[in-house]
């Protein structure tokens, strides 16, 4: 006997994700972040550990230098017996390197820091993994404030990519922003430099509608 046709397959029911992702949670668990803390703990710790290598090692030249020259070895013990018997040397040594290593930091970051990073054009915040592409939708009631905004402002001064709006390489690119673009305004690719800073654009404008009057 034929087995029964009005045997239906039964829908398998789709289980909830197991670690369901709460956008509202996010900037608590970002405020109470343990990182910050944890990075003070390493660099104290690092800093301290600095210190005790700087200091042997200073121990073991002086050691080694009056090995070599015997008119050096008084002088090294004399120094040597001060430091260990003078607290406030020991905190000036210490002070010294601390002020060291906050020169050579500050030293890091001007020459390959955040500043290092900033191009000329004003404004530029020096980002160091900036997005390469950024895309922005500019409606009807941003775009009738003109250069009274800033965005669209920005946006009118840049040049087009490829140097210019009818270049055919973008055509595809200027068809699908054309699809994004809302009615009476406009799809913006910006092209953006490693600082962050915008160089460069691709526009697409959406269909032209006539404006509702009220009654």
């Amino acid at each position: 006997m034929a087995p029964s046709s009005s045997l239906k397959k039964t829908p398998i029911p789709k289980t909830p994700s197991p670690h369901p992702l709460n956008s509202s949670n996010c900037p608590s668990l970002c405020r109470h972040s343990p990182s910050a803390t944890l990075d003070l703990l390493i660099f104290i710790l690092v800093l301290f550990s600095g210190a005790f290598l700087i200091v042997s090692c200073f121990s073991y030249l002086f050691q080694s230098l009056s090995l070599i020259l015997p008119p050096f070895s008084t002088v090294a013990a004399h120094f040597q017996r001060h430091f260990a018997s003078n607290p406030q040397s020991q905190l000036i040594i210490f002070t010294l390197f601390v002020v060291s290593f906050v020169g050579f930091v500050v030293f890091f970051e001007i020459c390959c820091g955040h500043r290092s990073r900033r191009c000329e054009r004003k404004g530029c915040r020096g980002q160091k993994k900036a997005m390469e592409f950024d895309l922005q939708l500019q409606g009807e009631e941003l775009l009738r404030a003109g250069e009274g905004n800033k965005a669209v402002r920005d946006v009118n001064e840049l040049p087009w990519k490829g140097g210019g709006d009818d270049n055919p390489d973008y055509e595809c690119l200027r068809a699908e922003l054309r699809k994004m673009a809302p009615p009476n305004g406009r799809a913006v690719l910006l092209f953006r430099d490693k600082c962050g800073c915008p160089v460069a654009k691709l526009e697409g404008w959406g269909p032209k509608r006539g404006r509702r009057h009220k009654k």
